[in-house]
């Protein structure tokens, strides 16, 4: 009796033990998905700051926008960011409820004369990630 006694306390130590240790795995990834999201978000926001305040303007057409070249690299930068940002977000180092926080506001930013100008110089940079090209061709078709 005391035999299995002891097994039973054994086995719910064990139990205990794998739900203990998966539990502070998920709470690690959340807070390691939670925390690329949010270094991604600050140097987006940056580099936004960094870009003077005619760049938010919807004004002109995509193409007839001129811009500096300090500029133009801030909207490259941007850009790039917010596509390692997708991809993440695609390969679910974060939750995708972390990137529907954002998400109305990359694509504000993205359907911006000047963002959709870069954009298009940039499309056969991203023609090789489908995903990535079908998502920026809807927010372009949501813009006209």
């Amino acid at each position: 009796m005391l035999d299995h006694i002891l097994r039973f306390m054994t086995l719910g130590t064990v139990i205990v033990g794998s739900v203990a240790i998966y539990a502070a795995l998920h709470t690690n990834n959340r807070r390691l998905g939670a925390d690329i999201f949010l270094r991604y978000s600050d140097r987006v926001s940056d580099l936004r700051r960094r870009l003077p305040v005619s760049a938010f303007l919807e004004r002109g057409a995509a193409g007839d926008i001129e811009i500096s070249a300090e500029e133009r690299r801030a909207v490259h930068e941007i850009i790039h960011s917010i596509f390692e940002l997708y991809e993440l977000k695609v390969h679910g180092f974060f939750p995708p409820a972390l990137w529907k926080i954002r998400e109305p506001d990359i694509e504000r930013l993205l359907s911006m004369p000047v963002f959709q100008q870069e954009l298009a110089g940039l499309e056969d940079r991203y023609a090789r990630h489908p995903r990535l090209a079908a998502w920026l061709e809807k927010i372009r078709a949501s813009k006209s």
